[in-house]
């Protein structure tokens, strides 16, 4: 943003094309916290026991919370589907733009320019109407055979976003070359001359053209996958991409669902107990799904499965816990607990007694 001279609106654009590639991750985080933070208020508050005083069941709570966490994953849904590939893409377009803007930032009059590599441009004039070059003064050295000097009256420029150069058209330009080996010295008068400049010290390297999988719509995936099967190669990483969309979608019902169990235990009734138990969820989660890309793309695992594997456990263990509270039991923390308790007591109190003595 310095470099490039980024005004307030294109850093607020830029901050807007990156809020998609957040919002599949902290949409099914919120709907989670929203479901586990109401639930364990309503515990705290006797108001469970209301609920099944007065006759109704377990739906009674499930029913509004599976309705809310649906259309949290259809949110979540059309973000990973539609907003991730438009914001990763206008994002790439966003910072071509900027560079190109800074291209034009930096040739400044009466200041050798020496942003172009081995190029040094020097301009003694710009029109600020048409943007029109007067007095140029180029000394290219990117041969290293020869040292090219060349000077212009006047020129004008043009950008390629696919090609990310810069082209300076100069007429009734003069040209001296210096050959460095014999030191000869040949002049030339050029009526028109072209000289293209990389940009690529000042923009993005990527491509417009060449789109990543991130930045692929649904069906460009789909293709993407058809024309790699096709020349024979495994398209696994993009099978991977297209899986983690519904998969990341799909994360809102399986953490709402896992926190209607968490939600109804008294134990973790204070608001802050509860955002930590929230958090801890969600991160077990994070780390399943990221453990999941890195075995389906070294093949342990098939790229259609590898990116569900958070959502498999977590949605086993939701179900486990939804039946047993169904059936009035603990989640089984308690046993989990004193079967720890009974295995390292012995251990701890061997340690108090050695430190002691």
């Amino acid at each position: 943003m310095v470099n490039y001279r980024a005004d307030l609106s294109a850093v607020v654009a830029m901050l807007g094309y990156t809020l998609p590639v957040l919002m599949q991750y902290t949409l099914p985080m919120s709907v989670m916290m929203a479901c586990l933070l109401t639930l364990l208020r309503m515990s705290a508050d006797r108001e469970v026991v209301a609920i099944k005083t007065g006759g109704a069941g377990l739906s009674a709570i499930l029913m509004p919370v599976g309705f809310f966490c649906s259309m949290g994953a259809l949110l979540t849904l059309v973000i990973t589907i539609y907003g991730v590939p438009w914001g990763n893409f206008s994002y790439k377009k966003m910072i071509v733009r900027l560079a190109q803007a800074g291209v034009n930032a930096s040739i400044k009059e009466g200041t050798f320019n020496t942003n172009f590599g081995d190029v040094m441009l020097y301009v003694e004039r710009i029109d600020p109407k048409d943007k029109t070059l007067y007095g140029v003064f180029i000394r290219d050295n990117r041969n290293p055979k020869d040292e090219i000097t060349i000077t212009a009256p006047r020129g004008v420029r043009s950008y390629s976003e696919k090609e990310r150069t810069m082209t300076l058209r100069l007429f009734d330009a003069e040209a001296i070359a210096i050959n460095r080996t014999d030191e000869s010295l040949n002049a030339l008068s050029i009526g028109t001359y072209d000289i293209r400049l990389a940009l690529d010290r000042m923009t993005t390297t990527k491509d417009l053209n060449d789109k990543r999988r991130d930045e692929m719509s649904l069906s460009e995936l789909l293709d993407y996958i058809d024309q790699e099967k096709a020349a024979g190669r495994n398209p696994k990483t993009s099978i991977m991409e297209i899986h983690e969309k519904f998969a990341l979608a799909l994360a809102a019902l399986t953490l709402g669902l896992l926190s209607v169990s968490l939600g109804l235990r008294s134990a973790f009734s204070r608001k802050g107990s509860g955002m930590g138990l929230g958090l801890v969820c969600f991160l077990l989660y994070y780390v399943m799904h990221a453990s999941g890309w890195s075995l389906g793309k070294a093949g342990a695992l098939p790229p259609e499965l590898a990116m569900w594997l958070g959502n498999a456990v977590m949605g086993t263990f939701a179900t486990i816990f939804i039946v047993r509270i169904s059936k009035e039991k603990t989640l089984g923390f308690d046993v989990v607990g004193g079967l720890l308790s009974r295995t390292f007591s012995p251990l701890l109190s061997r340690f108090k007694k050695e430190k002691a003595s």
